[in-house]
């Protein structure tokens, strides 16, 4: 095992056991395959460690989502209990959320969800030894963008592939290409492998999704023609 390692710059692929020491001007927040051992951070998955000004994580593609604090997911809803319900996340256990974990909620005032509803929300508690929890607000009581999500079509992506999604970089080459083409339509991306994409045109949307499934392993200079190609044959076909 490597030791007394100053953090690597982002991005660097890393191995289980690397460690390395805290840089003493920065108040990092350690996120999945990391943790704290003896004021060190210990590697506990294999991938590519990524960071940003207060935060740093290993970036793998794994096959089931394993739940962290604050990610924000797609769920499904599984169950109803009598003030909770239970979500379908991804991961190995479903996750509760109290049916009141909306912006404005009150045990008067409160979403009537049903089983098979999406909600976009965050995780805010994850322990290998309960059951994740949801929630659809804020400390400060605003949602920010959590929410239920009504109409619109469900993509299975990889966790990888929404991993890119997701990254603060400008441009988004991946996203590029739908943002030229298409003028009007809303997605919303889970850290949990799943897209949510809602537009007034289902052709549009069946692009959308379709191009999602094939850009992930693309160069940036073949996602335009892929688009395309999509495009002309959902336009021929219905």
């Amino acid at each position: 095992m490597e030791t007394g390692r100053s953090l690597p710059p982002s991005p660097a692929i890393v191995m289980c056991g690397d460690t390395f020491s805290l840089p003493k001007d920065k108040n990092l927040k350690v996120g999945p395959g990391l943790r704290y051992i003896n004021d060190q951070i210990s590697c506990t998955k294999p991938g590519v460690i990524r960071s940003t000004g207060k935060s740093v994580w290993i970036d793998r593609n794994s096959r089931r989502y394993v739940p962290a604090l604050e990610e924000r997911v797609i769920g499904i809803i599984a169950g109803r209990m009598a003030d909770e319900y239970r979500v379908d996340i991804g991961g190995a256990h479903h996750a509760m959320m109290s049916s009141i974990a909306f912006e404005g909620a009150t045990q008067r005032n409160k979403p009537d969800l049903k089983i098979g509803n999406l909600v976009y929300g965050k995780v805010v508690a994850a322990n290998k030894d309960v059951e994740p929890e949801l929630s659809c607000v804020h400390k400060n009581g605003k949602s920010n963008g959590l929410q239920v999500l009504e109409g619109g079509y469900l993509v299975n992506c990889s966790l990888g592939l929404c991993r890119k999604l997701l990254r603060h970089e400008r441009p988004l080459p991946l996203l590029e290409p739908l943002f030229a083409h298409f003028k009007l339509f809303e997605i919303c991306v889970g850290i949990n492998g799943r897209v949510w994409i809602n537009s007034d045109n289902v052709k549009h949307t069946l692009c959308i999704a379709l191009y999602l499934n094939k850009c992930e392993y693309l160069p940036e200079t073949d996602l335009m023609p892929l688009l395309k190609d999509l495009v002309k044959r959902v336009e021929t076909s219905m």
